[in-house]
């Protein structure tokens, strides 16, 4: 079994990393969505990353694939989805990559979804969040090529 913690869009608060850290240290891994706004690599040690689209200083892929207890994980910040039928075309890039599992950011909005055999999880805004919403990442749980559980968690003020 396997412990991920996941989060987005902190635009430039580089402590929430280290805080999350803090409130979830027995994470076997940490993945970041992007909109980090690192100006270091050295800021997203310890994190798998990828570039959203406030990352101009660091050369970080637009994707990233993982596979973690027999699941497949793609991992991007989202902001070639647009905001209507998100799913829709995650599900192009999810075939294209051969996953089930998708990380995404970009919107600030947490949620988890599932489309068939297909699972999209948003962080939500670590520190910026919208709709509504309150700061949050999410933990996911994954055992034998199950996810069994995700949950949002929201950040303490």
């Amino acid at each position: 079994m396997k412990k991920l913690v996941i989060m987005s869009d902190n635009h430039g608060d580089m402590n929430i990393m280290s805080d999350i850290r803090v409130l979830e240290p027995d994470a076997d891994l940490y993945i970041h969505c992007g909109d980090s706004e690192a100006t270091h690599k050295m800021q997203l040690e310890g994190f798998v990353c990828v570039a959203g689209n406030n990352d101009w200083g660091l050369d970080l892929p637009r994707f990233a694939k993982l596979k973690v207890e027999g699941v497949s994980i793609l991992i991007t910040h989202g902001q070639f989805y647009g905001y209507f039928d998100r799913e829709k075309h995650m599900i192009k890039d999810l075939k294209k990559h051969g996953c089930t599992l998708m990380f995404s950011g970009h919107t600030h909005m947490p949620s988890i979804k599932s489309e068939g055999k297909y699972t999209f999880i948003n962080p939500g805004s670590t520190s910026w969040p919208r709709g509504g919403s309150k700061r949050s990442y999410a933990v996911v749980t994954l055992d034998d090529g199950q996810i069994t559980s995700a949950e949002i968690k929201e950040l303490p003020n």
